[in-house]
């Protein structure tokens, strides 16, 4: 039985890739660099999202990187929608007691404002964001939750997710929904890998 469960958010939860890759391409045309289109952007980015703003950026200090993504970002509402069966998963999670946290590299307040718009922010107990390594951060959300790893999944749509929810030795599902191709989760290892998040339902007992 699983009675805890950490989500990511990005890709996961909510379909902020439009608005995310939007951000990229004005830092990239201010600093002379060629437009990157969504097929290149999922096939390159990774986290921690410093690797990717190195290579994409090098000589550009990553606190000038995060603040020119702030500045750049699309923030009018509506923008970000909830991906597809997303809602019915938070609906039956919260219905069956579960309890749910985000763990999410995303700027804690475009999530809040996001999840609030899409009044979905109430389902979540808490909201770790704008969290560089999810591998480290990850541990210590665990224990300060009280959650009981053999109870707890993570739920993401990048290797990282898997790999930081392998890090607290709790259980791992892939979700075939955003950043990155199934191929790339596979290599990852998670317990499970869904196409989406109705899937999910089923796994949690």
């Amino acid at each position: 039985m699983i009675d805890n469960l950490i989500l990511d958010w990005s890709g996961t939860l909510a379909n902020d890739l439009p608005a995310v890759l939007k951000a990229l391409n004005r830092m990239l045309k201010l600093f002379g660099k060629p437009r990157m289109d969504e097929a290149e952007f999922r096939e390159r980015f990774r986290l921690p999202y410093t690797e990717f703003y190195n290579e994409v950026l090098p000589g550009v200090p990553i606190e000038q990187a995060k603040a020119l993504y702030l500045r750049f970002f699309p923030n009018a509402l509506p923008l970000v929608p909830l991906l597809d069966h997303a809602r019915e998963f938070l609906d039956h999670a919260s219905a069956t007691g579960r309890r749910m946290v985000l763990l999410s590299s995303a700027p804690l307040d475009h999530v809040e404002k996001q999840a609030r718009h899409l009044e979905v922010w109430h389902h979540f107990e808490h909201a770790a964001c704008g969290i560089l390594d999810k591998r480290e951060h990850i541990v210590e959300l665990v224990r300060d939750r009280g959650f009981d790893p053999q109870r707890t999944v993570m739920i993401g749509d990048m290797r990282h997710d898997i790999e930081a929810g392998k890090a607290a030795g709790v259980r791992t599902i892939g979700t075939c929904t955003g950043y990155e191709s199934v191929a790339k989760l596979l290599s990852a290892k998670p317990d499970h890998l869904v196409a989406d998040l109705r899937e999910v339902k089923a796994l949690l007992g």
